[in-house]
């Protein structure tokens, strides 16, 4: 159903690659840091509601306390919003993916930045202006310029996490990887023959990210699809943690994926060869590459088949 599929694919995205900013040794859930972000812009919001009657004697104390704290909503809310641009560009840009949650989360992020910027977060240094004492006016003036500064600052200091996001995912390992070959590791430790493992190299061994058992059994034009896909030297890039890529493989069945090159793009997923993908600029998983073309996306075997004939006619 629509639902399952966009569990699944908020799922893919929660375990995929881009759910965590590593910083230095450490790696931080984006879904920690919206929940972080989410508490601070709510207690920025309820603070004002929190002063005592004691501070209401001194209405400059108060003025520069309301001053600062809407500074921070403004640039709080700014981050937040400008980091949920290039989210959501990812999201659609690279993963080819829709996740509900995501677009719910960036909805409110742009709503919290369009009513700090719209709604009078920043003092209108043109409204009472006959009334108000120069030191006001100066002051206003003051929060004014640190707002727009904030601003500023947050849409920069979010290019800068984006970046961080991007870079983190880049460097991998050489290697290998069939999915088949993937389920039966921990059952057996000699290496099968044909494309099942086709080389373990130096490449770093995360026994524990393999994608799922394919259970599944082909049909004959199953099989049919997978001789063809070999004579055209096609080959299948997907993720361990990705749910697409293995009913992409449960579609075809386990004696036709035996046949299929499988390379693994994740840099943590077993015998990865993320440099290829890399090199192939592939766009999300799964992604077939069919006659030296990319084909993005999950296809049934009929699409396959299409797919395969179109490469074959030369069209």
């Amino acid at each position: 159903s629509a639902a399952d599929n966009g569990a699944s694919s908020c799922g893919d995205i929660l375990h995929g690659p881009y759910a965590s900013l590593h910083l230095g040794g450490l790696d931080v859930p984006l879904s920690s840091l919206g929940m972080a972000a989410y508490t601070t812009v709510f207690l920025l919001a309820a603070l004002p509601l929190l002063g005592s009657e004691k501070n209401a004697q001194n209405d400059g104390v108060l003025a520069v306390m309301d001053g600062n704290n809407r500074v921070a909503l403004l640039g709080g809310t700014t981050l937040m919003a400008s980091f949920s641009v290039y989210l959501v560009s990812l999201l659609l840009g690279v993963l080819h993916a829709s996740c509900v949650f995501c677009f719910v989360s960036a909805g409110l992020s742009f709503s919290m930045a369009a009513l700090s910027w719209g709604g009078g977060m920043l003092p209108n240094i043109a409204e009472g202006v006959e009334s108000s004492s120069s030191e006001e006016k100066s002051q206003a003036m003051e929060f004014r310029k640190r707002g727009m500064a904030a601003g500023a600052s947050s849409v920069g200091l979010a290019t800068v996490a984006a970046l961080g996001l991007f870079l983190g995912v880049s460097d991998g390992s050489d290697g290998n990887f069939d999915s088949l070959a993937a389920s039966s590791i921990g059952a057996s430790t000699t290496a099968p023959s044909g494309t099942l493992l086709a080389s373990t190299g130096t490449a770093k061994s995360y026994a524990e990210n393999v994608p799922p058992r394919i259970t599944t059994k082909s049909s004959p034009a199953a099989l049919a699809l997978a001789s063809d896909l070999n004579s055209l030297d096609a080959r299948m890039f997907g993720a361990f943690w990705c749910s697409h890529c293995y009913d992409q493989k449960q579609a075809l069945g386990k004696e036709a994926m035996q046949t299929v090159p499988y390379i693994e793009c994740d840099r943590e997923g077993y015998n990865n060869q993320r440099d290829v993908c890399k090199e192939r600029e592939v766009p999300g998983y799964p992604t077939w590459e069919i006659g030296g073309k990319l084909f993005p996306g999950e296809k049934s075997v009929e699409e396959l088949r299409e797919v395969v004939d179109d490469v074959k006619s030369g069209k």
